[in-house]
């Protein structure tokens, strides 16, 4: 009998000690795996058929109708792991319950991982699960801006696309300038096309880049935005953006990974009044299980840019 994936988040353990509790065995944390995976019933990944059976305790199934054999994890974000699903299970509850998240040095000291590179991957693995690629656009009022991020002092600034809802949700991304076609990509992707803009008074804000939606471009000196705002949200989102940063990451993320980090900073601030971890933490596994392998040499050698700007 198969499960409702909305029960596996529901039911998810809330706190620290809940989560050691339902997870204090690997089977636990397969029986789970499977759950999100496959509704409980393991399929074959080449043929789908259902009428599979365990090899390597479990780890492997056999299809007795195509003879191919699917583990647990291909397909997924973490193929050809050689980790415990437990531990990858602890990494997912610790990304999840930390509200300013965690850095690959101190993921490293609490798994024990004798590598940092292992830790950085898997933290860049966790980030590409907690995007949705069916999330809702912004609307109904959302602003628009742009912010220059990178180090202090440095010449070498990074251009970051910030779209805010009236006290919701953002969306950022790293982008290589801002003219009208950057800017219509960005808008297209992330906004509804009914939705009202304010944005400030830069020429490549028009109808070229933003479509039919109603556009409000705001000119403020330094005194009326002291007083009035048109632009707080995107300007409150970017100052916490560059603490988080700072902060939790000491500044140390490379242009070529910088959505990466934009993507946590946008999951972790459209879900800052959400109670409990469960929820997050659910969602990130079945998102482990729904997204494509994301192997160490990607991660070296290829950029990975807003899905707004890709081809």
């Amino acid at each position: 009998m198969t499960r409702d994936k909305d029960d596996l988040w529901r039911n998810f353990p809330r706190t620290a000690i809940e989560f050691e509790r339902r997870f204090a065995t690997e089977e636990a944390c397969r029986a789970y795996w499977m759950e999100a995976r496959w509704g409980g019933e393991p399929a074959c990944a080449r043929c789908g058929s259902k009428r599979v059976w365990p090899e390597r305790g479990g780890f492997l199934f056999e299809c007795a109708d195509c003879d191919h054999q699917t583990s647990l994890t291909s397909g997924t974000l973490l193929e050809k792991t050689r980790k415990p699903f437990k531990v990858w299970f602890r990494a997912v509850f610790e990304i999840s319950s930390r509200r300013n998240g965690i850095s690959a040095k101190e993921l490293q000291r609490i798994l024990g991982f004798g590598s940092y590179k292992t830790a950085w991957s898997w933290l860049h693995k966790l980030r590409a699960a907690l995007v949705r690629p069916d999330r809702e656009p912004l609307g109904p009022f959302v602003q628009i801006d742009e912010a220059l991020v990178g180090g202090k002092g440095s010449p070498h600034k990074e251009l970051v696309l910030v779209a805010a809802e009236a006290d919701g949700r953002v969306r950022l991304a790293h982008a290589d300038n801002n003219d009208e076609g950057t800017l219509k990509s960005f808008a297209d992707s992330q906004i509804a096309s009914d939705t009202q803009i304010v944005t400030d008074g830069l020429a490549s804000y028009n109808s070229e880049s933003l479509g039919q939606r109603p556009h409000q471009a705001v000119i403020q000196t330094k005194q009326e935005r002291r007083e009035s705002d048109a632009l707080q949200g995107c300007h409150w989102t970017v100052s916490l953006l560059k603490r988080w940063l700072l902060g939790t990451h000491a500044g140390a993320v490379r242009p070529k990974h910088l959505q990466a980090y934009l993507d946590e900073f946008a999951f972790r601030f459209n879900r800052r009044k959400t109670n409990g971890v469960g929820r997050i933490a659910a969602r990130t596994i079945e998102q482990l299980v729904a997204r494509p392998p994301l192997t160490m040499k990607m991660l070296i050698q290829e950029t990975m840019p807003c899905r707004a700007f890709r081809s």
